[in-house]
Order: C-alpha cells, then structure tokens, then sequence
C-alpha cells in the first residue's frame, strides 16, 4: 500500500531465505531483473532485497546490520517503489531499464545544473547530495527536478546541495509525479543508479507502487 501522510511505514521482519544482499543501487535491479522481466509482483508476491550500503539504503536510515542479522529478523522490511524508465538512445530504438534510487541526465561531464540537468529522485540522496529533499521511496511518487544554474549561483547551491537546500530556486523547476517523459534539446548523459552512462535524446518514466520489499 503507498505511504500516506502520517501513516506508520515498514515493519519488523526478516529477510527471506535465498533473497539476495547487495551493497550498492547499481547492483538492485539486476538482482530482481528476472522477476521485473516477468511483469513484476505476482502470486509468488514481489521480489525482495536486504540492502547493506548505497543511497537507498541511506535514505531508509543507513541502519548498520550485518547480513546474518538481517536473516534472523533484526532488521526492518519496507515496500518501496521501483521506477521504470524507457531510454531513446542517440543511435535509434528503445531500451527498458528500472531504476531504484535515482536517474541523473546532464550534457556532457558538468556537475549537476551547471549544464542542462534532468534528475528524478526515488530517493533523497545521490552519493553526498541530497538531490531528492522531499522524496520518498514508499509514496508512489518520482521527485523530479530540472533547469541549469546562472553561473552566479553554482558555488552557492553546491554548497546547498548536502542539505537540500538548493531547492527551491528560480531556475530550477519541480515536480512530483507518477510519470514523466522529456524529450531533450541536445543528447544527454544518462545513469540509473550511478550506473553505466548512456547518451538519450529522450526518455520516459514511470512509478511502479511498492515493486518490491527492502530489508534493511
């Protein structure tokens, strides 16, 4: 059930034998690809991840369990929102990929917002930058934030960015939505949870509502 205002999330439990453990939002997707491939959650319920590092795992607190604790039940499950996104590449056609944390498209090898950025945030946090001040991985909801910096306010809002206080800003545009698609000026850089970067002329998403169960 999508998380509502006020409304208790996550529960005690443990991991389910065999689900794997991962350390890093790169590695999340390609654990559960199989059962994703498959259309998701199905009679045998959705897939499940016990995390032990990487952004989501700090947005859920950065609890510090062990692997053999997160088995035996001392750690929390929470169901938490996947994000698919459907790539245009530059050379033609179509690739569908999820994402669990975070996607950040920029022109060429710029920070964030110094050239046109498009960042949607499942999460709050990408590395040391809290890119996703209001997100939440539970709400069925994909924080959106997109627009470049004047070069007067770049030194500024890295500073800001640890803290998420670089938002709001008037160059900046937000939005949360269950679904976007953009299709881009210039090709851009793409990464799914800091994985490989792709170059896309557009792209589009979409919030899939607690696609899976996390054990941290």
């Amino acid at each position: 059930m999508t998380i509502r205002r006020g409304q208790t999330w996550g529960e005690p439990g443990s991991l389910a034998p065999g689900a794997p453990l991962i350390d890093r939002d790169a590695d999340l997707v390609p654990s559960v690809a199989d059962r994703l491939e498959e259309g998701g959650p199905s009679d045998r319920g959705r897939p499940e991840v016990g995390l032990l590092g990487g952004d989501l795992h700090r947005t859920l607190g950065s609890p510090q369990h062990t692997a053999d604790e997160l088995r035996s039940g001392e750690g929390m499950r929470f169901p938490v929102d996947l994000v698919e996104v459907t790539l245009h590449p530059i050379e033609g056609g179509s690739v569908q990929w999820w994402f669990c944390a975070h996607l950040i498209a920029v022109e060429g090898r710029s920070r964030p917002f110094e050239s046109p950025t498009y960042v949607a945030m499942n999460g709050n946090y990408l590395g040391e930058l809290d890119l996703g001040p209001r997100a939440h991985p539970g709400d069925g909801l994909v924080d959106v934030t997109e627009g470049r910096l004047p070069r007067k306010d770049r030194r500024a809002a890295r500073r800001r960015y640890a803290t998420g206080t670089h938002l709001p800003h008037p160059a900046l545009r937000t939005r949360r939505v269950g679904a976007d698609e953009v299709t881009f000026d210039r090709p851009m850089s793409v990464r799914l949870d800091g994985g490989s970067a792709r170059q896309v002329t557009a792209l589009e998403l979409r919030c899939m509502p607690d696609a899976l169960t996390v054990v941290v």
